[in-house]
């Protein structure tokens, strides 16, 4: 348990309100529903009942309550004692998007590290991941895409966002199995790896990119989360995947790939970075700086 979830239960339990518990916690209403609900999905069980009013704790939860009071008083004079961990740490932890975890960050990492000391402590995972580890203050930076179709839904109040540069979706495929490709076309079918719906780019898929191929219908081959294993397929000639240019460049480079952005079009990706309107450690804002000010920092 971390002494912030304990303290989120804990402002629910005393003030009988989620929407008061969330001004006490210093965030959004729909921010702090899903913290709770990312704390209960994590110890697996339902914490409070909401169809009261107050909001109550559950037996098993209530039989708690002193407890959780006493260990995060007791985590409150620990984190003192050391000195307080916020300040003494010398590593930063960035959430981010899959594929910009692989193309992207490891180029903001080498600049950091070049001119700072500090650990960068990398967690990829979808955006919704990400967002979620930002909120419930398991990562202190995020990395991410967005579109104007696709917006990512942030409590502006609470969370800090900056534009730190530009990428595009784009459709590859294997430059050495393009006959084979043309003659799939011809027959009025395009094999594609999907997405799923429910992730970022399954949605850009779906709203932005369908809409605009025309002549074709499009023939599912494989579905993947990862967008380095949709990269993986078109490689091997399996079917024409949509990824990150900054994710294909090398490969589009060496020749091994194909872009066929002037066929089939591209989706301009902006890329981001968020924190919590907080306070941060010294580190943090460090990284933080570097990230959205490289020429200052």
């Amino acid at each position: 348990m971390r002494l912030e979830w304990i303290e989120d239960i804990l402002a629910v339990a005393d003030t009988g309100s989620l929407i008061r518990a969330a001004e006490r916690r210093n965030l959004s209403q729909s921010a702090f529903s899903r913290r709770i609900r990312m704390i209960e999905d994590q110890l697996g069980t339902e914490l409070f009942d909401r169809t009261r009013k107050p909001v109550e704790l559950h037996p098993a939860a209530f039989e708690q309550y002193q407890e959780m009071r006493e260990l995060a008083l007791r985590l409150r004079r620990l984190a003192a004692a050391l000195g307080d961990d916020s300040h003494a740490r010398t590593h930063v932890v960035i959430a981010s998007q899959h594929a910009i975890t692989t193309a992207i960050a490891p180029a903001f990492v080498q600049r950091i590290a070049a001119s700072h000391d500090i650990g960068i402590r990398l967690r990829s995972g979808n955006r919704d991941e990400c967002y979620m580890q930002l909120l419930t203050r398991h990562s202190d930076i995020m990395l991410f895409y967005t579109t104007s179709r696709q917006p990512l839904t942030i409590e502006p109040g609470f969370v800090e966002l900056h534009s730190i540069g530009f990428d595009s979706l784009i459709p590859v495929f294997a430059a050495s199995c393009l006959a084979g490709l043309e003659a799939d076309i011809a027959r009025g079918e395009l094999p594609v790896v999907t997405y799923p719906d429910e992730v970022f780019f399954g949605r850009v898929l779906r709203d932005d990119i369908r809409s605009r191929i025309a002549g074709v219908t499009l023939r599912p081959k494989a579905e993947t989360a990862l967008t380095l294993a949709a990269l993986q397929l078109a490689a091997t000639g399996t079917a024409v995947a949509w990824v990150p240019e900054a994710l294909a460049r090398a490969q589009i480079v060496s020749g091994q790939l194909a872009d066929l952005t002037p066929r089939w079009g591209a989706q301009s990706l902006q890329l981001m970075a968020a924190r919590l309107r907080a306070a941060h450690s010294s580190v943090a804002e460090e990284v933080w700086r570097a990230i959205v000010s490289p020429k200052r920092s």
